[in-house]
């Protein structure tokens, strides 16, 4: 398999398996990874403290490489007192041990599942070149797992910044950040973005991560894999590590089979502002394809169609209106004043949008938003023919006007959706509407197109399901929560009677709670928790809004208007998408819960255990108090591995 041989590494002995080195990753160098010019001295001797070593340091974050991606890691590490873990024991999971010379890194996993993990190095001096390699993995029997299965990425740091939403309604970020965010106002910094460099510098007094990602395929041969983890550094002699990858003979579904509801709203136009594109132009297509696919990757079911004009405004500076997120949300449906003042509609960009995030997988419910929008008057923009002029009509919900043109749309959306062959898929979609704009939305629906009836989507308060085939509660609702017990109904009972009725029900997040949330600066065993929380209630799954409504420069201004992170899961690159922490482990999560359905249906754990497991995931939903071993103990019990 390998050949053994000694190396001597600062001053001690190493073990080194020589093999196929064939996984170097050769993108663009980001050399360094955060944006702090200046850092105190004080700050400085914060990280003095904690590094064991002047020169390379080199440790598991969390001491387990299994759990190893549960936390942010520090990009200024500090020492933690006996005192502080006497207090809160999760804070053992920033301890810094260096790993000992020829120590292994192990991890167990299933077929068709992906599995991060963590290294961390730093130094009290500048690292430069940093360069990660890692080889083809081979077992017992010449089996080999590719390196190519293997993606290594740096963790990018981003600044903290505040909110507008803190000052009105959403926790503030201190009720929020844990250890993983650093720098004491100094600034403040928190690792997030996941890149691609070929080698980066790490400046002195800081810690990078490095972050690999194990994609299993489903044909894998289970058995344990071995090969080596090449740390290589300017001036520095080269660092080795076994690498050992124990593949289970288990296996989960592919993303389009997952069970698991995952509905987060995608915004095309933010892609072409972001971008600089033209709406709709072949570029801004490619672009739109791209994220879609991601988003499918971790199996997302429904697809968010924009039918007017900015359904997300609100109230804004100098008596005006201004969509709630940078870019704002272009209609995919023209809307057009005829001369004999009748309303006709182009649905031709609906219908490619619907069929390009078909094509990248996401082939469920289409959410046809809206109606009537978030907090503000509806607000119409259109074409007048008269005189070739796009034009805007404000109208309120109990209007005349305003069932005049949603029942011309209706009827059209209606025939038009029929033509298609797609009329099933497609849900007229209200986000946290009160029950009397539903009764009239209701009535103008029942009129115009009551085959909408058994078709709606509501976004809100568990009162709505009685509105709602496909309803989200929030999950400020839910049991432990602020606003338990607050609703017309009750949480759990209203899930309860859904489920009898076959009804879908999910829970969402926003910029509140505190936690469990997936904020930027949010504790990133949190991300991972969620879909267990689905298991917990007995839903299908986890709406979020949104996907990818980033600031004009997410990297170095992130915050809009709500709290940071919150309208976005990923970030936007050169050509596509860059994946983050919390969208890595959210996918992972998803996974725990693809893995749970596995097992209860093979009858592998009785359900007291199933139940003890859902509360041994779910305890200490606040991430700052929740050691990264809840989850290897969750991992180990259903797999049975004792």
């Amino acid at each position: 398999m390998f050949n053994i041989k000694k190396i001597s590494f600062l001053g001690g002995v190493l073990i080194l398996l020589s093999g196929c080195f064939s996984k170097t990753i050769e993108t663009k160098n980001e050399q360094v990874l955060d944006n702090v010019k200046n850092v105190p001295e004080w700050l400085r001797m914060n990280v003095d403290e904690a590094l064991p070593f002047d020169s390379l340091n080199i440790w598991i974050p969390t001491n387990n490489f299994q759990t190893s991606s549960l936390i942010r890691v520090p990009r200024f590490p500090r020492k933690i007192s006996d005192k502080e873990i006497r207090k809160n024991n999760a804070l053992t999971d920033f301890n810094i041990s260096p790993l000992q010379q020829g120590e292994i890194l192990h991890l167990k996993a299933v077929k068709n599942e992906q599995v991060s993990a963590q290294l961390a190095i730093g130094a009290k001096l500048r690292l430069r070149n940093l360069e990660i390699e890692v080889g083809d993995l081979s077992n017992d029997k010449g089996e080999v797992f590719k390196a190519s299965n293997i993606k290594i990425r740096y963790v990018k740091y981003l600044p903290v910044q505040r909110s507008r939403s803190e000052y009105k309604w959403s926790p503030k970020l201190e009720s929020i950040v844990g250890e993983g965010t650093s720098g004491n106002m100094s600034p403040n910094v928190i690792g997030d973005p996941l890149v691609e460099a070929a080698k980066i510098d790490i400046p002195a007094y800081r810690a990078q991560p490095v972050w690999f990602t194990f994609t299993i395929p489903k044909n894998s041969n289970p058995g344990l894999y071995s090969g080596v983890v090449t740390v290589k550094i300017d001036k520095v002699e080269v660092a080795s590590y076994v690498l050992e990858l124990d593949v289970l003979d288990m296996e989960i579904p592919d993303p389009i089979d997952y069970s698991f509801h995952l509905d987060l709203w995608v915004n095309p136009s933010a892609i072409a502002g972001y971008y600089k594109l033209e709406h709709w132009s072949e570029k801004h297509w490619d672009l739109i394809s791209e994220y879609l696919k991601e988003y499918a990757s971790r199996g997302g079911k429904n697809i968010t169609a924009i039918i007017t004009q900015e359904p997300w405004h609100k109230p804004w500076i100098g008596d005006t209106t201004h969509s709630q997120v940078t870019f704002g949300y272009q209609s995919m449906v023209k809307w057009i004043k005829t001369t004999d003042n009748n309303w006709e509609f182009d649905f031709s960009v609906f219908d490619k949008y619907v069929e390009v995030a078909t094509k990248a997988g996401i082939t469920g419910i289409i959410n046809a938003f809206s109606m009537t929008p978030f907090q503000t008057d509806q607000a119409i923009h259109y074409l007048d023919t008269e005189d070739n002029q796009n034009k805007v009509v404000k109208l309120r919900l109990n209007e005349p006007a305003y069932e005049n043109a949603w029942t011309a749309f209706l009827i059209k959306f209606k025939k038009h959706l029929k033509a298609k062959n797609i009329l099933d898929r497609v849900y007229l979609a209200f986000d946290e509407k009160p029950e009397e704009d539903m009764e009239i939305l209701r009535s103008i629906i029942a009129n115009a197109a009551p085959e909408f009836l058994g078709k709606i989507t509501i976004a809100g308060h568990p009162e709505m399901g009685k509105y709602s085939d496909n309803l989200s509660i929030s999950y400020m609702f839910f049991p432990g929560q602020s606003l338990e017990g607050k609703g017309k109904v009750p949480v759990l009972p209203t899930i309860g009677e859904r489920i009898k009725q076959d009804k879908l029900t999910t829970f969402y997040l926003c910029a509140e709670p505190s936690h469990p949330n997936t904020m930027t600066y949010s504790p990133a065993i949190e991300g991972q928790l969620i879909p267990w929380l689905a298991l917990k209630y007995n839903i299908d799954g986890y709406l979020r809004w949104a996907f990818n409504d980033w600031t004009m420069d997410p990297f170095n201004e992130p915050v809009f208007n709500h709290a940071q992170g919150d309208d976005y899961q990923i970030y936007p690159g050169k050509n596509g998408p860059i994946s983050s922490i919390r969208w890595e482990l959210l996918k992972e999560g998803i996974e725990d819960y693809e893995l749970f359905n596995v097992i209860r249906e093979k009858g592998f754990v009785s359900p007291e255990g199933l139940s003890d497991i859902i509360d041994l995931a779910t305890r200490n939903q606040d991430g700052r108090y929740k050691n990264a071993s809840d989850f290897l103990e969750v991992r180990n019990e259903l797999l049975q591995i004792k």
